[in-house]
């Protein structure tokens, strides 16, 4: 059962038109925080609360380009908890779920394990989903079906937590949605109205599959973006990775090292020490040099911010100039900043109003 809660828009939340930039969103986002911040709000710590997950929630989906496109293409239909089929809003079996109410973080209080939190009410709705694709799976007669790894609670292991998002971000539904049919082939009168009533319901069944499909694989974008357990192992590669490029730094420095060393102490062959001719000395200058930029090509070609391997500088450099890898930062900075310009400003707040 999906949870029960008033369904706000996010652009109404935040006070904004639906057309607004980034950088409205962040002025609306920064003046709602700071105006419910529970901090500021002990005489309604209750409804701060509240207000400030809904702000921050609202916020959190708008700010991502993927996220906000995907949330305007089904705006209505979550606002509406979900009604949206080809074969009328009425046509859904009474065990169909609807996922439409889980986009948001009033689906859940808090990330504890507790009833009500993240955890636990992921882990029950993914249960019922996967119990469902189980039990089409056996209507249409399939003899096996690879049941899914459990969502799991906080201190879930990474092994487990990657299992699931590894299953149900390939997901496709076993589900027939014959609900969806608008035709009864009952009812045709001929061979041939038969065969296109038939058609006309295949497709409208595959729409619905399809609909499905990418609402449950958006919904694990959703969470996994919100899950502690991810964000802390995500934060741990990206340590570990760091720590790998500086060890590579440090091989490499020690090779350069090692090989002026040998080259100061190298001693050449008496027929070897005559002035070779400038001509020569040039050549071998300019493949020293070649040499030495393709090796220093090859380090570095990493981005840190959108997890890439380059081959070649030109790789790299393109990269560095693409809109997704600016994008890629701009958002890393802004979440970097955003806490803690909220809370600058609150204790700001609270100095003048203590000066004053």
């Amino acid at each position: 059962m999906p949870p029960k809660y008033k369904m706000r828009c996010h652009y109404d939340v935040l006070g904004v038109n639906r057309d607004a930039d980034d950088a409205e969103l962040k002025r609306a986002y920064r003046k709602l925080a700071l105006e419910w911040h529970p901090d500021k709000n002990a005489h309604r710590q209750e409804e701060a609360e509240e207000r400030f997950k809904e702000v921050r929630g609202a916020y959190e989906t708008l700010s991502d380009p993927n996220e906000r496109a995907w949330y305007d293409s089904h705006r209505e239909a979550i606002l509406k908890a979900g009604k949206h089929a080809a074969g009328g809003e009425d046509m859904r079996p009474e065990d169909e779920i609807d996922l439409m109410p889980y986009f948001t973080s009033n689906a859940f209080r808090g990330f504890g394990d507790d009833p009500g939190g993240f955890y636990r009410t992921y882990e029950t709705l993914f249960a019922a989903l996967d119990k469902q694709e189980q039990a089409a799976s056996l209507a249409a007669g399939k003899d096996h079906y690879k049941a899914s790894p459990a969502f799991g609670a906080s201190d879930a292991p990474w092994t487990r937590v990657k299992s699931f998002y590894a299953h149900w971000a390939l997901f496709a539904t076993m589900k027939t949605f014959a609900w969806a049919d608008e035709y009864n082939l009952a009812e045709a009168q001929n061979r041939k109205v038969r065969r296109l009533m038939d058609e006309e319901n295949k497709k409208l069944r595959r729409a619905e599959a399809r609909e499905f499909n990418d609402t449950v694989r958006q919904l694990i974008a959703f969470i996994r973006k919100r899950d502690k357990r991810f964000i802390a192992h995500s934060a741990e590669q990206a340590k570990l990775e760091k720590a790998r490029a500086a060890a590579a730094e440090r091989k490499r420095m020690a090779a350069k090292k090692a090989k002026a060393e040998a080259a100061s102490a190298y001693v050449e062959a008496d027929w070897a020490q005559a002035e070779a001719p400038e001509w020569l000395t040039r050549e071998i200058e300019k493949e020293e040099e070649a040499k030495a930029r393709k090796e220093a090509q090859k380090q570095d070609l990493y981005c840190p911010v959108c997890k890439k391997k380059f081959k070649s500088q030109k790789q790299w450099e393109n990269h560095e100039q693409s809109k997704q890898h600016k994008a890629a930062v701009q958002r890393l900075k802004e979440q970097i900043m955003e806490d803690e310009e909220v809370v600058k400003a609150a204790l700001e707040d609270e100095d003048s109003e203590g000066e004053s």
